[in-house]
């Protein structure tokens, strides 16, 4: 019996929201740090949704990445 890609896929917890922007070391999007980001599929399971947790939406480096957007 063959494996395929799909059998072995592994499906990971993240908190990308594809709005991956670095201000200050940490994602507008997301508010993981860049470490964080770096290391994340070395992350076991539980260390991801414990991280995942702590992450708050960073509202002013939001409006930092909007205004360096021009948006």
């Amino acid at each position: 019996l063959m494996e395929t890609k799909q059998d072995t896929a592994v499906k990971i917890s993240t908190p990308c929201i594809r709005k991956c922007k670095l201000i200050n070391d940490h994602c507008v999007g997301c508010g993981r740090s860049w470490e964080q980001i770096r290391d994340w599929t070395f992350f076991t399971e539980s260390q991801r949704l414990e991280i995942m947790k702590g992450l708050k939406p960073n509202k002013e480096l939001d409006k930092e990445y909007e205004r360096r957007e021009g948006r």
